[in-house]
């Protein structure tokens, strides 16, 4: 499986910050579809309308910024899942923290059911848990469950932390996006022209915007 990585270092939109602010921070060029670049802007919100390829979304109330669907971005429909769902063999990508005990806990884990898009990002990778991994097996440990992933040039265990949250990405289509979904986007901006979701993941109503 080709390791890809995890991007988190994207730019986040404040609540606070004006529509017209947003947009003059982002200049980038466009990457190809549905991949993401350094330069990417990442937003949560809120959808209020989309028609027409057109989506606005509120990421605080009182702000409302008007996006284009890009050409094919991909897009994952996202719910929360529990230990048992995940298996060996499946697709996930981890984001890791420090442990005061020494070593890393898994604080998150991202699930990826056949077909879902698991490309968070194109960049060359620096850390094993900033890739999308293979999950090898699942140990029990007298720290609790521990993961052991295994990429491109190596492998790596980690103990889940007690409030690690867990997703499960299942393919989605624009007919999934409805008004007032949370949802997460990574959205670019070309020097001249108006702001283009290339990938998108929606969260389950009610619940916290999901990660993309």
């Amino acid at each position: 499986m080709r390791a890809i990585v995890y991007v988190l270092s994207c730019l986040v939109v404040a609540p606070w910050l004006p529509a017209t602010a947003v947009a003059q921070q982002a200049a980038p060029a466009a990457p190809p579809a549905g991949q993401a670049s350094n330069d990417d802007v990442r937003i949560s919100g809120t959808v209020e309308k989309f028609t027409g390829g057109l989506m606005s979304v509120s990421p605080s109330q009182g702000v409302s910024l008007t996006l284009r669907f890009g050409a094919g971005p991909g897009i994952n429909s996202m719910r929360r899942g529990t230990l048992s769902d995940l298996k060996a063999g499946l697709p996930v990508a981890v984001q890791d923290r420090s442990n005061p005990a020494g070593g890393l806990l898994a604080s998150q884990v991202v699930l990826y059911e056949r077909g879902a898009e698991n490309v968070p990002g194109m960049q060359t990778a620096t850390e094993p848990g900033q890739l999308v991994v293979t999950l090898s097996e699942i140990s029990v440990t007298s720290d609790g469950p521990q993961l052991s992933l295994s990429y491109a040039d190596g492998a790596r265990k980690l103990t889940l932390a007690k409030d690690v949250v867990i997703w499960i990405a299942r393919p989605a289509s624009v007919d999934d996006i409805k008004p007032g979904a949370l949802i997460t986007l990574a959205v670019s901006k070309p020097p001249e022209g108006e702001m283009t979701v290339i990938r998108a993941s929606i969260g389950p109503s009610g619940g916290v915007n999901p990660p993309l």
